[in-house]
């Protein structure tokens, strides 16, 4: 990683950058590892959402949802 990684920058901190600082290239490091930390983070919620049940209201829907798309339709 770039100065940001070195420079000990903490998880879980906001960063303030003054305007002045904007076009260096540690602020830059500084969004990109914020939005790969994002994007991780994202990733891992969504992966961990597919693996869970789904609650007894939801499991009726589909059912329902299911059964409403197999039926014949009146209009052909």
């Amino acid at each position: 990683m770039g100065r940001a990684a070195s420079d000990g920058w903490l998880e879980d901190y906001i960063v303030v950058v003054p305007h002045a600082w904007r076009d260096d290239d540690l602020w830059r490091e500084i969004q990109t590892e914020t939005q790969e930390r994002i994007g991780t983070s994202l990733r891992e919620m969504y992966a961990e959402l597919g693996r869970l049940p789904l609650s007894p209201s939801l499991r009726l829907l589909v059912r329902q949802i299911k059964a409403h798309r197999g039926a014949p339709t009146a209009h052909g």
